[in-house]
């Protein structure tokens, strides 16, 4: 077995800040009545770089996200399939599907996950949770005893992302924020330092067809523990996203080694008729 320390839960936390990033620009947009795209999208998943004492040395997979729309929320669909390569040859893989759903309002959100690897029992659990005025709980189907208090200034990803989008508009480059993902209880409430860099005019490097826009802004997001004291956070992702919200890449980075993501095509989506 590959000594991966399990980095399911952070890949799953990235593909989820992937998700409420899309989303995110299509509420901050809907007062101009430009939202974001509800599609389909499909990536091949890489090593990028690893330091020479790093367990991991090889990575393969591919993953697919799906971004629709309901009559009062958002919810997203992703699935991938990861292989990790060691040192010594060895091999093990990771099998995951996650499901979410937050309400417009940013105050409910809830989640779904599904996992089997080759070095964990399978896992199959979701929680919900709800933030009113003096703040919050979140509570899991795996642990029904426990319910996680969350500060009134937390954020869901929706809304984080929204903020994010916002700071941007308003040329701010920093955002500091709390932001419960959806996970395990010890790993659901993260700390967020978010870095917004300037638009940078590039095509696309495959054909994006009704999707194709002619940039793309760099967004970088590290995550820490609630009580950390280390310079170094959890892990980082950097993106690479367009106005309608299509990521062209992005990067998850653990420290020791990095997965790069690189978008194979897209699919539109159908959404319903509301009121």
């Amino acid at each position: 077995m590959t000594n991966i320390q399990n980095p399911s839960e952070k890949i799953k936390n990235a593909t989820t800040a992937l998700y409420m990033l899309v989303g995110a620009i299509g509420l901050a947009n809907q007062a101009t009545a430009a939202t974001v795209t509800p599609h389909r999208a499909f990536y091949e998943m890489q090593l990028g770089v690893a330091d020479q004492n790093s367990n991991v040395q090889a990575v393969s997979g591919r993953s697919a996200f799906t971004l629709d729309r309901d009559c009062d929320g958002w919810r997203s669909n992703e699935e991938y399939l990861i292989e990790f390569g060691g040192k010594e040859g060895s091999r093990d893989r990771i099998l995951s599907r996650f499901e979410s759903w937050e309400s417009d309002k940013g105050d409910m959100y809830s989640f779904d996950i599904s996992e089997n690897s080759s070095f964990e029992p399978a896992k199959d659990f979701g929680g919900y949770a709800e933030i009113k005025t003096g703040g919050g709980d979140a509570y899991f189907s795996m642990a029904d005893e426990v319910a996680v208090a969350l500060p009134a200034d937390t954020y869901f990803p929706m809304r984080h992302l929204n903020a994010i989008i916002d700071s941007a508009e308003n040329g701010k480059t920093i955002l500091a924020a709390s932001v419960f993902t959806g996970a395990k209880p010890d790993d659901a409430l993260l700390s967020t330092n978010t870095v917004i860099g300037g638009w940078r005019g590039e095509e696309a490097t495959i054909p994006m067809g009704e999707f194709d826009q002619d940039g793309y802004w760099p967004v970088q997001i590290a995550y820490f523990k609630p009580a950390a004291t280390a310079a170094a956070p959890e892990y980082e992702i950097h993106y690479s996203m367009q106005p309608n919200g299509v990521i062209r890449r992005y990067v998850i980075d653990y420290g020791d080694f990095t997965i790069i993501a690189k978008l194979l095509k897209l699919e539109s989506v159908e959404t319903p008729t509301c009121p």
